[in-house]
Parts: structure tokens; C-alpha cells; sequence
């Protein structure tokens, strides 16, 4: 896969996918899994505005978001002989895209503790303009630095809440969780960043529950 083949969207587009039927990708996964790579340039077709748009709010870089997002693609390329067949797509590409732009953003270096805002998270969630300056950018990294320490379950909800913007309804139907469980989760996932931005950076890090 070329990555001219990506092409960039506004990041704050709704998310879509290039308006396919994703419901009728049952039978285009049966033929990824078997290695038919005309089925899986579909897949890329249907599904690389959805990636983007994710890898750009976790990033805020169209260049470092067509990276993650080719990469993202190499890699269920390259493992799509374990694909679970009946498991739907959209979820396991998007993970990857999601770790893959928390590696990204860590592999961006860190800043000492004394740059470190109170509010870290919360003020990450709120500035998702590209152009907001070094000094974001350095406490976007540090952020992805902390989460990337946290346990995946608790880490990829407090990434499609805090830095896509998802609501706690459509987290839950995206990760097949009911409301109360999400909601649980998403506060617990605070709760732990807190902790280990505490340890780390030494500063308090306060949340709205």
C-alpha cells in the first residue's frame, strides 16, 4: 500500500466511512483473511478517512496521521492470517491506530515536570487545534507518555474520550460495553492516569468526574 493512497480530511469531519455499507463486511473479510488483496484494498478504501481522522485528534499532524495510518494498515496486512472471522474490522484497525499514535507522540520526546500544567488531560481533551504551539505539543507528548503505561482496557477508552472527543454512548457501542460499564471505566482509567502522572511528573492532575 502506497501512502498516496491516504488522503487527508478535515480532523473535524464526521466520522464516516467513505460512505460504504460496513455492515456487509462480513464477506470481504472472509476473503482478507484468505489473502485476497483485492478485499483488502476495499478495506483500506472503506476504512482510511475513519483511520485518519482518529490518527489526526491523537496526533494533531497530518504528516505523523498518514504515517499511523499507513502503518496501521501494514500491520493488519501482515496479520490477517490471525484474524477471527465474524470479528468486525473497524474495532481491531482502530486500536492499532490508536496505540500506533500513542507511540508516535511518545517517540516525540519529554519535558521536564516544571512545564507540566495542572489539568494535563483535561486541557489536551479541549485544545485540538494543530496550530496551539510547542508548548502543547510538548504536554500532548508527556500526556501519551502516561498513558501508554496504562493497563489497554482502560487506556483506549480514555484516548476515544479525551483526545477524539467520543461521548461515553459511543464508546460503549464501539467497544461493546454497556453505559454503567463504560462510565466506570472511563473514571477509573482518570484515576489511574492521575496516579501515574503523579508519579512521574510529581504535579496533581485534576479531573471532572
Amino acid at each position: 500500500m502506497d501512502a498516496t493512497t491516504l488522503k487527508p480530511v478535515a480532523t473535524d469531519a464526521v466520522l464516516v466511512v467513505n460512505g460504504a455499507d460496513v455492515s456487509d463486511d462480513g464477506p470481504l473479510l472472509v476473503q482478507f483473511a484468505a489473502g485476497d488483496d483485492v478485499a483488502f484494498s476495499e478495506l483500506v478504501r472503506r476504512y482510511q478517512q475513519l483511520a485518519y481522522v482518529v490518527a489526526c485528534r491523537v496526533t494533531l499532524r497530518d504528516d505523523l496521521a498518514l504515517d499511523v495510518v499507513q502503518e496501521a494498515f501494514l500491520r493488519c496486512l501482515r496479520h490477517r492470517s490471525r484474524f477471527e472471522i465474524g470479528r468486525a474490522f473497524k474495532p481491531w484497525l482502530l486500536q492499532i491506530v490508536r496505540h500506533l499514535a500513542i507511540d508516535v507522540l511518545r517517540s516525540q520526546g519529554r519535558i521536564d515536570a516544571s512545564t507540566a500544567a495542572s489539568g494535563a488531560l483535561d486541557h489536551v481533551a479541549t485544545t485540538a487545534d494543530p496550530s496551539s504551539g510547542t508548548r502543547h505539543s510538548e504536554l500532548r507528548t508527556n500526556v501519551a507518555s502516561v498513558l501508554a503505561t496504562l493497563p489497554e482496557k482502560y487506556r483506549d477508552l480514555l484516548i476515544m474520550r479525551e483526545m477524539e472527543g467520543l461521548a461515553a454512548e459511543a464508546i460503549a457501542e464501539q467497544m461493546h460495553l454497556d453505559y454503567g460499564t463504560t462510565r466506570w471505566r472511563l473514571h477509573e482509567a482518570r484515576r489511574l492516569f492521575r496516579v501515574a502522572w503523579v508519579a512521574r511528573f510529581g504535579d496533581e492532575v485534576n479531573h471532572e468526574a
